[in-house]
């Protein structure tokens, strides 16, 4: 009989721990359950892309043009001018082109959105652009690789709800795209923004691509760099598709001075250089 039960005490020391068991269990899956729950990315508001992700800064670029032309500097500085005429005529159309949706965009960061019953995001306000009042609707979905986004824009009795540009964008915002259409009246992709970003190094690029099926422009694009290379710690690349161009432009952001490569332009191969004053010198390297 007592071997009978010796073999019994272990079996009922193990029923005895069931019920503590049960109780660990549950509270494990409760925890398990709160952490899915604050940690659901859908349950999160997005973080939007920065501007920079959408705009290059022109700026940056070293521009003394409005103090004698920037036709006459490309005759007195022919290097710099020549760079800065190609930069400018990207500026010039960018700004024309993309002022209502670029300035949809940046109104976007001075408001606090609300979750939709699908899960997605909604940032609505107004904006007002060049003398046109708009009604901005800025969608943010999470998605299982990051973030979408959808901006429908409306004008009162001339539109409603345009779907201006969508976009993508990675979890951390290390990287994304933006797809633009031309404007309500042209409802197709027209330019195509593909853009990486690293805090920490504190560098970023962008790329903005002509798309449009129609017109010698398309495959046409403008790539913008900060780096930190050295000597020269930014960089435009111009690619006319018109004319198969390929203009190269290096310069050093803090000093001005940089050098520039067209083959067509110059008829070499070469680089061809400006100082800190902005004036043609001879390359060293």
């Amino acid at each position: 009989m007592k071997e009978s039960k010796d073999k019994r005490e272990p079996m009922m020391q193990f029923v005895k721990t069931l019920p503590i068991l049960f109780v660990v269990g549950i509270i494990a899956l409760l925890i398990s359950c709160e952490d899915d729950k604050t940690t659901n990315p859908q349950e999160q508001t997005p973080t939007i892309p920065p501007p920079s992700t959408m705009i290059i800064d022109f700026s940056e670029f070293p521009d003394t043009s409005a103090d004698d032309g920037l036709q006459n500097v490309v005759v007195s500085r022919n290097n710099w001018g020549w760079a800065a005429l190609n930069v400018s005529v990207w500026n010039s159309v960018l700004t024309l082109t993309l002022a209502v949706p670029v300035a949809a965009f940046l109104e976007s960061f001075n408001h606090q959105p609300v979750q939709q019953p699908d899960g997605s995001w909604l940032w609505q306000y107004s904006v007002n652009v060049e003398g046109g009042s708009y009604t901005a609707k800025l969608y943010g979905k999470t998605v299982a690789e990051g973030v979408e986004w959808r901006m429908l824009l409306s004008r009162a009795g001339v539109y409603t709800d345009f779907e201006w540009f969508k976009g993508f964008s990675s979890l951390p915002a290390t990287e994304g795209t933006w797809t633009l259409n031309k404007d309500p009246n042209l409802p197709s992709p027209f330019l195509y923004i593909e853009w990486h970003r690293n805090t920490q190094e504190g560098t970023a690029d962008v790329k903005y691509t002509n798309i449009n099926p129609v017109g010698s422009g398309n495959g046409s694009y403008i790539f913008y760099g900060k780096t930190n290379e050295i000597p020269y710690n930014r960089f435009y690349q111009i690619f006319d598709a018109a004319e198969n161009r390929t203009i190269d432009i290096k310069w050093n952001y803090e000093q001005l001075f940089g050098r520039v490569k067209d083959p067509i332009h110059f008829e070499d191969e070469l680089w061809h250089c400006w100082d800190e004053t902005l004036n043609d010198i001879v390359c060293t390297e």
